[in-house]
């Protein structure tokens, strides 16, 4: 009898066009004395999913007048997950030229030089960077597919994936929405990754498609902001983190780099603050996010990513500094 009515209470929930028992998520539902137990089986595991799923259910069982008191408890697993995966990560900005993909690239090889399987996936589109910040070439791309699965290219022992490996250099990538969520599906779905650690996802600018196609997804464990101190850059920074903040979405932020942070005086070489002093540092306070470390604008770095060097293999000041944030981006995990 409440079977019936339990069933009948979710087939008023809709989510894309069917509902949830058309669909097939429902797994079981366990009924006993004033407890209702539903578990659910999703192709998609963003929380926004999660969170609709949970109150429309709530609501709909509620509303059949089941019983005068009731305890509702819902499970959700996703059959979407990148099973080998542990944590993935995203390094975020919302302002283009802050280096996202230089603080990509260096935190995943740092993560390597720790012991880790780390691999790293080029989510920038329109703008790939990472196959130049490892000088990984057209002529050198072995991109092998079995069975349509890709294998990504392994570079300083990071495994790597990104449209510039399927572009020439140069070349516009010139695509509505639709088609470059169907390219990161690929990219996270359809690729070989193999048991890693980390996957750590270098973002594109700005708050659109890109970004809300990978919350929709993946799991994201966290997400690392990049910023430099001026006010125009923290400006759409602030945008980012009021979009992972949303209710809807809700991916926890592990904290906020400052990169470009001081500049070293030829003369005195003490710290000069070309963008400013501590506006992130301030910025992090006021937003509350932990502050996660502070990289300097020095040539050697610039040199070093022009050439498709990770810097921290060849500078070990830098590679210190890497160290440390890293080693912060784990403890906030």
């Amino acid at each position: 009898m409440y079977e019936k009515k339990i069933e009948k209470a979710l087939e008023n929930v809709i989510i894309d066009n069917k509902n949830i028992i058309e669909s097939g998520w429902i797994k079981k539902i366990d009924f006993s004395k004033n407890k209702i137990k539903i578990y659910l089986c999703l192709s998609n595991p963003a929380m926004h999913i999660k969170n609709k799923l949970i109150k429309e259910i709530t609501h709909s069982i509620k509303n059949q007048n089941i019983l005068d008191t009731i305890c509702i408890k819902i499970e959700i697993k996703s059959d979407r997950k990148i099973k080998p995966v542990k944590n993935i990560i995203a390094i975020a900005s919302g302002k283009g030229g802050v280096g996202k993909s230089t603080i990509a690239t260096n935190i995943a090889v740092t993560l390597v030089q720790m012991g880790f399987h780390v691999g790293l996936l080029d989510a920038d589109i329109y703008g790939p960077s990472i196959p130049l910040m490892f000088n990984i070439k057209e002529e050198s791309i072995k991109l092998q597919h079995k069975n349509g699965i890709m294998n990504p290219i392994t570079s300083y022992g990071v495994k790597i994936l990104s449209i510039g490996f399927f572009s020439k250099y140069g070349q516009a990538i010139v695509w509505r929405g639709p088609m470059v969520t169907k390219v990161l599906r690929q990219f996270l779905h359809e690729t070989n990754w193999g048991e890693l650690d980390f996957l750590i996802v270098d973002l594109p600018p700005g708050t659109g498609d890109i970004h809300l196609s990978l919350l929709q997804e993946i799991p994201l464990k966290g997400i690392v902001m990049v910023s430099t101190s001026q006010k125009i850059a923290l400006s759409d920074v602030n945008r980012s983190v009021g979009m992972f903040r949303i209710k809807s979405i809700c991916v926890p932020i592990l904290g906020i780099i400052e990169n470009m942070s001081y500049v070293f005086s030829k003369k005195t070489q003490e710290k000069c603050f070309f963008f400013g002093k501590n506006g992130v540092k301030n910025f992090s306070k006021e937003m509350n996010l932990f502050f996660m470390g502070e990289i300097p604008m020095l040539q050697t770095i610039r040199e070093y990513s022009d050439l498709g060097i990770p810097v921290v293999l060849k500078n070990e000041y830098i590679r210190n500094i890497f160290l440390e944030i890293t080693k912060n981006m784990i403890n906030q995990l």
